[in-house]
């Protein structure tokens, strides 16, 4: 209905600068926040409101608010800012704020309000899957954190050559070995995934963790786990420690999910003031 009222060098001049904007929010996310690929979005729409908001503010943004911007584009990635209720509604809210002057503080303001709390807690990640926003950013913290293949040591990335290095989600207990034992939402619970090559997952196949984890820890250490938070006590290795297993890897992917997003550092600086 709007474009369809608008002349032909209307729209022209506002491509150009919608384009304009959206190769600041491309480069934004890239360099500010570590976001190098829209598999990594939980939704296209942040890229809509940073890119309006480098428009607003013709690119000229100080470093601290530059920093702030960083804080809550990651975290309503996290939280999936524009998944929760009607999108649309929700752009709107924050294209709003952005048109009235109000810059990352008041952006992050209108998120609390809308999830609660920043802090991400062990039960969040519960029933969670690999479509969940949260899956997203706990690829970006194993990143981070160094994680890599359990064979070939390449460290994780979504822009590996070669079906054998190809990034791949895991079940670190295999659907085949604990079907039947335990639910399909269990069984796909966020706390049981994690990124391999191809090849690595192929040479895992079927095993029970039990079995292959200990023959992968005497070649290569524990580096390989404790980067990607996979607790390695025996007891929760065993099919019938399933469930302690998720409880333990909640907790230590929420614990690495708050660091990463640096949400620990800004609670403690809330607290000293």
């Amino acid at each position: 209905k709007t474009a369809s009222n608008l002349s032909l060098s209307e729209l022209q001049a506002a491509w150009k600068q919608s384009r304009e904007g959206m190769e600041f929010a491309i480069n934004f996310l890239r360099s500010n926040t570590g976001i190098d690929s829209p598999a990594l979005l939980s939704s296209p729409f942040l890229m809509v409101t940073l890119s309006f908001y480098g428009h607003h503010r013709k690119y000229e943004i100080p470093q601290v608010e530059a920093s702030l911007l960083g804080f809550w584009t990651m975290l309503a990635n996290a939280k999936g800012r524009y998944s929760r209720g009607s999108s649309e509604s929700i752009l709107d809210q924050d294209l709003n704020i952005i048109k009235q002057g109000g810059g990352a503080a008041e952006l992050e303001a209108r998120l609390i309000q809308q999830v609660g709390r920043f802090t991400i807690e062990p039960e969040e990640l519960e029933g969670r899957n690999q479509r969940s926003a949260l899956f997203k950013t706990m690829f970006m913290a194993f990143k981070k954190a160094g994680a890599m293949d359990w064979r070939s040591n390449l460290k994780i990335s979504l822009n590996h050559s070669g079906s054998q290095h190809k990034l791949q989600f895991h079940h670190i207990f295999p659907k085949a070995a604990i079907k039947g034992k335990y639910t399909d939402r269990e069984i796909n619970d966020i706390a049981n995934l994690s990124f391999i090559g191809g090849k690595t997952n192929q040479g895992i196949s079927d095993k029970a963790p039990a079995k292959y984890i200990p023959v992968l820890l005497d070649k290569n250490g524990r580096a390989g786990f404790e980067t990607q938070c996979i607790p390695l006590e025996p007891q929760l290795l065993s099919l019938e420690g399933y469930r302690e297993f998720l409880v333990k890897r909640r907790e230590l992917i929420a614990m690495r999910l708050n660091e990463y997003l640096g949400i620990v550092k800004v609670e403690r600086s809330k607290a000293s003031r």
